[in-house]
């Protein structure tokens, strides 16, 4: 998905990547923002909602991924985005 050409927001972060997401019950969806070149098992992205922050907050967990986003930017449609595709990705299973 191209960001320009999907959406209508100014790109938010300094770097190109992925955003991902993870299902936990006790959390629920949790969205990341991983740079590119980042994108592995050992990496932790930037938490872009709630769920994320405090997932990684019990967990003792620090992002090891370079914080990739804009001064002042409106992080709800990369938020948007992550929860739309891990929903579908839910209901597909």
């Amino acid at each position: 998905m191209f960001w320009f050409a999907d959406h209508d927001d100014p790109y938010p972060f300094t770097t190109s990547g992925e955003i991902s997401c993870v299902y936990y019950p006790d959390f629920g969806i949790e969205v990341y923002f991983e740079p590119a070149g980042y994108i592995d098992e050992s990496s932790i992205g930037t938490p872009l909602n709630k769920a994320a922050a405090e997932s990684l907050k019990q967990a003792g967990l620090t992002p090891n991924v370079p914080y990739s986003i804009k001064k002042g930017a409106d992080l709800s449609e990369a938020r948007e985005v992550g929860l739309k595709a891990c929903g579908k990705v839910i209901e597909d299973r």
